[in-house]
């Protein structure tokens, strides 16, 4: 077994031993959360039709994978720094991309029922039909290493760890509300389409709602904007990573 693959697998086995006393918790609130949202939504829209629905659930699991990795994951660094065991890791004779790709694995593994279940229980009982692409997968993979290494980029990129934790909390507010995640982004004022003309959100979405359904979504530029982000914040999580000693 050639030892990158080795060391990938030791540590995504010590990060889920490490992380038993709250992965358990963790899945149980993904789940309720998502089939939460799902029948929930459909009381703020009584009237709501399969194609407004349609659009609603496939941006879901978005929501899911972009809240795992820019709000869980933040939080979860800054407490690790708080506490010592960050540092304590790092010091593990791995090579930081392995390090990287572990804990990427198992956030992605933490939230993949949940958008499964968001998508399946969605379609039945808003009543309609998903359109499944075979780009799904590697959109979803995409989407969940995007989401994590922005939110590695934030708690490593902030100087103090208690401003991740803050700055976990204004996302939150800045998703729900003034993202086009579950609403189309024609409908935000022009000034804040500018800024998501730049920003990650609108393109993580536009792959999972192309890959889902039949809807004109331009694939191509959505795929390069999110792997753009995605590098740029891998490679500035691995260099503040590789500093460290």
């Amino acid at each position: 077994m050639p030892a990158v693959l080795r060391n990938y697998l030791l540590m995504l086995k010590w990060n889920m031993l490490s992380s038993k006393p709250w992965l358990s918790m963790l899945f149980a609130v993904q789940l309720m959360m998502t089939v939460g949202f799902v029948i929930g939504v459909g009381f703020f829209f009584p009237q709501m039709g399969p194609n407004i629905a349609r659009y609603l659930i496939t941006g879901t699991p978005t929501l899911n994978l972009m809240m795992m990795g820019l709000v869980v994951v933040p939080q979860m660094i800054a407490s690790s720094r708080l506490e010592g065991s960050y540092d304590f890791l790092l010091s593990f004779p791995v090579p930081r991309m392995v390090f990287l790709a572990a804990d990427a694995s198992l956030y992605l593994m933490m939230t993949l029922p949940g958008v499964i279940l968001s998508l399946v229980i969605g379609s039945a009982y808003h009543d309609f039909t998903l359109q499944v692409s075979p780009l799904v997968i590697p959109a979803f993979l995409l989407i969940s290493m995007t989401a994590t290494f922005v939110g590695y980029a934030i708690a490593l990129g902030v100087p103090r760890p208690q401003m991740a934790m803050v700055a976990s909390q204004v996302i939150v507010f800045a998703i729900m509300f003034f993202s086009p995640v579950v609403y189309p982004v024609e409908q935000l004022p022009g000034w804040l389409k500018q800024i998501h003309q730049v920003l990650p959100v609108r393109y993580m979405a536009d792959l999972s709602r192309g890959t889902l359904t039949d809807l004109d979504i331009n694939l191509g530029l959505a795929f390069g904007i999110t792997t753009a982000w995605c590098l740029v914040c891998f490679i500035f999580c691995y260099t503040v990573m590789k500093k460290r000693r």
